[in-house]
C-alpha cells in the first residue's frame, strides 16, 4: 500500500521540514522555538534535517497572511508598541466562528517555571517521536522497523510525514505531555490570534511549500472537486439498509478521491473537510502501520461522514493533472465494487456464472455512466488581480477582503496572495457552480423493464429474456437471485439494475468476497444488525416485553421468559419484528404457515404466536420516526457571511485592550476600524469549521442518537439522518440542535461531548475541540417524519426531506417540522422554531407540557378527545383569537373542566386542580393560537401532541 505514495524521497522530507518549521509547543514559549524545531527534526533522524529559512519562508508568509495579517510583533521595553502575548501569563483560546469569545486555560503549576517546563516538554516530544517512529538507534521497534519500510527511506518518508500530521497531537494528548492533555489539539499557532491551532498553520505551510516545489510558477491553486448525484443515489431505497448503504458508499467514494490527493500530494493539501478523526482515514493509517493503541476508540466507524465535495491545494499549472487523478481513483474504486458484486452473484448463482459476459456488459453500461465529476480551480488571488476578479464576482461579496488588504498596506506591504484567500475561495466556488449549470446528462436512455429503485435504468436480466416482459415472480434471473439470497434481501416482486444491486449487496460483497482490506469492510461489519422499520416501530413494545419477562409482578413473566428463550438472544427481536411485519396480526400467523423469514422451527413459530397473542401490539407501537437535520445557510457560513465571530472576539483580549489604549497609532487606527467587524474567512477558519463539524458529527451526534435508542444513517458534517422510536425523536433532535451551537467542547473517552465556558483545566484522555458556536446565522433545522412501519420507505424519506425544507423555508430556519402520518386521519404537522417563545416559554416546551398532560392517566390530565374536538371549533376559535386572544385560554380551561380532567384524583385540592387546569390551558392556547401561512390556527399541533404524548407514555412503561 505504501507504494501508492509519490515516489520522491526529497519531496516528503522537504514537506516534513516545512511542517515542523514551528514546533507543536511554540505557543507555550515563543523565544527559542526555532531551536526547538531543529531539535525535533534532529530526533527524526532524517538526512539533512537542519531547517533552512528559504525552504519554507515564502509559504510561511502566505499562510500567515491568510490567517493573521497586520498584527504588531514583539518590541522589547515598549508596551505601546509591543504586540506579543505571553501564553504562560495569559493563556487563552478564542472561537473562530462563533461569538463565544475566549476560553481561559488553567495551566498546570509546572509552567510557572516557564523555561524549564518548555525544555521538558520539548524533550518529551522528541522521546515520543523516537519511540513511535523507531528513531533510536538499535531500538528494533517503531514504524521505521516495519518490514515495508525498514531500510527504505523512499517508502518510509511519506509515512513519517503522515504520522506527524495525524498522530503526533493524539500521542501528546495520550501521554499527557506537560499535563496539557486535550489542549494539545488546540494549542494556538499565534498567541495574538489564538483562534486556530499550530497544526492548522503548519499543515498550510507544508502544503503551500509543496505546491511551490511542484509548480513551474512556484505557486498554489485552490481546487474544489465534487461528485454527483447525491440525493438521487442515496434516497433510492426499499429498506433502511439501502438508504444507509447508499450513504456509506457515497462517503467512501468521496474518500477515494481524497486519497488520490493524500497519496500524490499529502493529507495537508485537503483544506476541508477535516480528515482528523475520520474512521475511513484512521482505518487507512492503521493499514499503513500506525498502532491501534494510538487511535481514539470512541468514534463510530459505521457512519457516513464525508460529503460529496472537498477543497484542496494543488500546484498551479497542474490542476487538470490532479483532477484527472482524483476522477480515475473514484471511477476505479466504483468499477471494482461493481466487479466484486458481479463476482458474488456468479459465485452464488450458476446461471449468472454461465451468462457472466452478458451480465457484465449490463453492469459496465450502467455503472460507467452514472457518476458525474465536477471540478474548478483558480490561483490564489493577489492584489493585482482585483480589477479582473471584480468583473467575475459580485463586488459586495468580496469587498471586505479587498478593503482589509488595502487598509493593511498602510502598515506593511504584501502581495495579498494570502490575505485574499476568501476571494480565491469565492472565485473557485463560482467556477464550480457555473460548470454544474452547463453540464448535460451524458447517460443515454435505456429500454426494457425499469429498475424498482433507479427507474431510468433497465433491470438486470439474462440475454435470453431480452425483449420479454415476464411477471416479477416468473422472471428467471430474479427467481435465481431470490433463491440464492433469500427474500429478506430481495422482495418477491423486486427487480433491480446494476446500481440497485450494488447498493443492496455491498455489505455482503465486503463480507463474503474476502475483502478484509477494503475500506468498506469495517463500515459494513454490522450491516446484518441494521434495524428494519418494524423493529424501530416496535422498540418500546420490545423493551416492555423484556421488562415484563423479568418482572415479579407479572404472573405470566416465567412463561414469557421461557418463550423468549426459544430464540437466540442476539436475533430474537429481529425475528419477532420481521414475523410481525409479514403477518401483522397473530390471527393471520395462525391461519397462514408460510414465512418470509427464517422462523423455521416449530418452537420458534409457536413462541412467536403466543407472544403476540398475550402481548398484542398497540397502534402507537406501529409507528417510527425518521429524523433529517441540516445546517442553515451553510454556504454562507463557508463564505464567511454568517460568522458570529468578530476581530475583537478572535484576537487575544490583552491585545484588544492595547489597541483601545495608547498603542502605536498606525496599528491602533487600523484595528479600531476593524475590531467590531466580522472576522474574514481564511484557511484556518475553514479548517475550524470542518473540524467543528467533524467533532459534531463523529463525536456528538452518534452518541445522542444511541442515547435515544436510534440508529444513525449518516452524519456528514452538518447533514444528519437517523431513524428513531417516535417516543425519543424530538428529544434527540433538540439535543442535536443544542450541540450544534456549542462553542468550546471537551470530548472524553466513551462520554458525550460537553460544552465548556469561560475557563478549562487541561485533562488527560480528552480532546479540547469546538462546535460552530453562537451566531445569528449559525443554526440547524430538522424534518421529522413519524410514519407507519409499512409505509413505503421512499415516500417516508421524501416526506422527511420535504419537512426539512418546510422548516427552513416556512419555519424561518433554526426550526423543526414534525409530521405524524397516521394511516387513519392522514398527516398532521407541528412546526416551530427551536428558540420560538410565547409567554417566556419555548413553544417546544408548551408542546411537551401539552403532550405530558395528554399522556397522563392517574393525575390531573387532558382528555385525548379534546385534541380532536377543538378542531371542530376552528372557525369560532379563529374569531376568538382575532378579537381577544386572552380569551382562548379561558375557553380551553372551560372545556378541560367540563370533560377532560379527572376530578377524582386523590390528594388534589380544588385549588390545586384549578391551577392545573389553568396551566394546561395556557400551554394548549400558546400551541394552537399561532397561525400558518394560510392564516389558519395550528390546531394540528394539538393532535400531534396527543400522539407524541401516548408514545412517551409507552416509553415510560419500559
Amino acid at each position: 500500500m505504501s507504494s501508492k505514495f509519490l515516489q520522491d524521497t526529497d519531496y516528503w522530507i522537504h514537506k516534513t521540514k516545512a511542517f515542523l518549521h514551528d514546533p507543536p509547543d511554540k505557543a507555550i514559549h515563543i523565544p527559542g522555538h526555532e531551536e526547538r524545531s531543529n531539535a525535533i527534526l534532529a530526533a527524526l533522524g532524517m538526512e539533512g534535517s537542519t531547517l533552512h529559512n528559504d525552504e519554507y519562508k515564502q509559504a510561511d508568509i502566505i499562510a500567515s497572511g491568510m490567517d493573521r495579517a497586520c498584527l504588531p510583533g514583539y518590541v522589547a521595553g515598549d508596551e505601546n508598541k509591543n504586540g506579543a502575548v505571553d501564553f504562560l501569563k495569559s493563556p487563552q483560546i478564542t472561537h473562530p466562528t462563533g461569538s463565544d469569545g475566549a476560553l481561559c486555560i488553567d495551566l498546570p503549576q509546572s509552567f510557572e517555571n516557564g523555561n524549564e517546563a518548555v525544555k521538558l516538554v520539548n524533550e518529551a516530544i522528541q522521546a515520543i517521536l523516537k519511540d513511535d517512529l523507531g528513531c533510536k538507534a538499535g531500538s528494533g521497534k517503531g514504524l521505521s522497523e516495519d518490514g515495508r519500510y525498514k531500510g527504505n527511506e523512499t517508502a518510509f518518508a511519506p509515512i513519517r510525514f503522515h504520522y506527524l500530521f495525524f498522530m503526533l497531537r493524539r500521542r501528546l494528548t495520550q501521554k499527557n505531555i506537560g499535563g496539557l492533555g486535550g489542549l494539545w489539539h488546540r494549542l494556538p499557532a499565534d498567541t495574538r490570534l489564538p483562534d486556530h491551532s499550530i497544526w492548522q498553520h503548519c499543515g498550510m505551510v507544508s502544503a503551500l511549500a509543496s505546491c511551490q516545489r511542484l509548480s513551474d510558477q512556484k505557486k498554489a491553486s485552490l481546487m474544489v472537486y465534487a461528485i454527483t448525484p447525491v440525493q438521487d443515489f442515496v434516497t433510492r431505497a426499499r429498506k433502511l439498509r439501502d438508504y444507509w448503504s447508499g450513504s456509506i458508499i457515497l462517503s467512501w467514494l468521496a474518500f477515494e478521491g481524497i486519497k488520490a490527493v493524500f497519496y500524490n500530494l499529502g493529507a495537508d493539501h485537503i483544506v476541508y473537510p477535516s480528515l482528523h478523526g475520520q474512521p475511513l482515514v484512521d482505518d487507512l493509517l492503521k493499514k499503513l502501520g500506525m498502532e491501534e493503541g494510538w487511535f481514539d476508540s470512541n468514534v463510530s466507524d459505521e457512519v457516513a461522514s464525508f460529503p460529496n465535495k472537498f477543497v484542496c491545494l494543488v500546484p498551479q499549472g497542474k490542476e487538470q493533472h490532479y483532477a484527472k487523478l482524483i476522477e480515475n481513483a473514484i471511477s476505479s474504486a466504483w468499477r471494482e465494487l461493481g466487479e466484486k458484486t458481479l463476482e458474488l452473484l456468479s459465485k452464488k448463482v450458476e446461471n449468472i456464472k454461465n451468462n457472466k459476459d452478458d451480465i457484465k456488459a449490463q453492469f459496465d453500461r450502467q455503472m460507467n455512466n452514472y457518476w458525474e465529476h465536477h471540478w474548478a480551480a483558480a490561483p490564489l488571488v493577489a492584489g493585482q488581480d482585483c480589477s479582473v476578479v471584480t468583473t467575475l464576482l459580485h463586488n459586495e461579496s468580496i469587498a471586505p477582503a479587498f478593503d482589509f488588504w488595502n487598509d493593511s498596506q498602510k502598515i506593511w506591504s504584501s502581495t495579498g496572495e494570502g490575505q485574499l484567500y476568501s476571494v480565491s475561495h469565492r472565485l473557485v466556488q463560482a467556477g464550480m457552480a457555473s460548470g454544474k449549470a452547463r453540464r448535460e446528462d451524458l447517460r443515454p436512455p435505456e429500454e426494457g423493464i425499469k429498475c424498482d429503485l433507479f427507474g431510468e435504468f433497465e433491470i438486470l436480466h439474462y440475454q435470453a429474456d431480452c425483449g420479454k416482459n415476464p411477471k416479477p415472480s416468473e422472471d428467471s434471473f430474479w427467481k435465481d437471485v431470490r433463491a440464492a439470497f433469500g427474500e429478506s434481501d430481495f422482495g418477491k416482486n423486486e427487480r433491480l439494475c446494476a446500481l440497485g444491486m450494488v447498493k443492496r449487496l455491498a455489505y455482503r460483497v465486503c463480507k463474503e468476497n474476502n475483502m478484509q482490506d477494503h475500506p468498506l469492510h469495517e463500515m459494513f461489519k454490522n450491516a446484518d444488525s441494521f434495524p428494519s422499520t418494524t423493529e424501530m416501530a416496535l422498540h418500546d413494545w420490545w423493551r416492555q416485553l423484556k421488562s415484563r419477562a423479568k418482572s415479579h409482578d407479572d404472573p405470566k413473566a416465567v412463561s414469557l421468559a421461557q418463550r423468549l428463550s426459544v430464540f437466540d438472544e442476539k436475533d430474537a427481536f429481529k425475528k419477532l419484528a420481521q414475523w410481525y411485519h409479514a403477518k401483522n396480526e397473530p390471527e393471520s400467523v395462525m391461519r397462514d404457515g408460510t414465512d418470509i423469514i427464517p422462523i423455521d422451527k416449530d418452537k420458534e413459530r409457536t413462541a412467536a404466536m403466543d407472544i403476540f397473542r398475550d402481548y398484542p401490539v398497540k397502534d402507537v407501537h406501529k409507528y417510527y420516526a425518521v429524523l433529517m437535520m441540516d445546517g442553515d445557510k451553510m454556504g454562507k457560513l463557508i463564505n464567511g457571511e454568517t460568522l458570529g465571530s468578530k476581530w475583537e472576539t478572535v484576537l487575544h483580549s490583552d491585545l484588544v485592550r492595547r489597541f483601545q489604549g495608547n498603542f502605536d497609532e498606525k496599528y491602533k487606527n487600523f484595528w479600531n476600524c476593524w475590531l467590531n467587524k466580522q472576522r474574514i474567512i481564511s484557511p484556518a477558519v475553514h479548517a475550524a469549521i470542518s473540524e467543528a463539524l467533524g467533532d459534531f458529527s463523529l463525536l456528538a451526534v452518534p452518541r445522542i442518537i444511541v442515547k435515544h435508542n436510534g440508529r444513525l444513517i449518516y452524519a456528514g458534517g452538518d447533514d444528519v439522518c437517523a431513524v428513531l422510536p417516535a417516543s425519543t425523536v424530538l428529544a434527540a433532535a433538540r439535543e442535536i440542535a443544542e450541540a450544534y451551537q456549542f462553542g468550546f467542547v471537551v470530548a472524553r473517552h466513551d462520554k458525550q461531548s460537553e460544552a465548556i465556558r469561560h475557563t478549562w483545566q487541561p485533562e488527560p484522555d480528552s480532546k479540547l475541540g469546538i462546535h460552530l458556536g453562537n451566531g445569528e446565522g449559525i443554526s440547524i433545522s430538522a424534518g421529522i417524519m413519524v410514519a407507519h412501519h409499512k409505509k413505503p420507505l421512499g415516500r417516508v424519506m421524501e416526506r422527511a426531506h420535504e419537512l426539512l425544507n418546510m422548516a427552513k423555508n416556512k419555519g424561518g430556519r433554526n426550526a423543526f417540522a414534525l409530521e405524524v402520518d397516521k394511516r387513519s386521519g392522514g398527516g398532521r404537522i407541528f412546526m416551530a422554531g427551536w428558540q420560538e417563545k410565547k409567554d417566556d416559554f419555548l413553544i417546544l416546551d408548551h408542546f411537551l407540557e401539552t403532550a405530558k398532560a395528554l399522556k397522563a392517566s392517574e393525575k390531573a390530565a387532558m382528555s385525548s378527545s379534546l385534541a380532536y374536538r377543538l378542531a371542530t371549533f376552528e372557525d369560532g376559535l379563529n374569531a376568538l383569537v382575532n378579537k381577544n386572544p386572552a380569551e382562548l385560554a379561558k375557553f380551553i380551561a372551560k372545556q378541560l373542566d367540563r370533560s377532560g380532567l379527572n376530578k377524582k384524583v386523590k390528594n388534589l385540592t380544588d385549588e390545586a386542580l384549578e391551577g392545573k387546569i389553568q396551566a394546561i390551558a395556557s400551554h394548549v392556547a400558546a400551541l394552537i393560537e399561532r397561525k400558518d401561512e394560510n392564516g389558519r390556527l395550528m390546531i394540528d399541533s394539538l393532535i400531534v401532541a396527543n400522539f407524541i404524548g401516548h408514545c412517551l407514555k409507552e416509553a415510560e412503561l419500559c
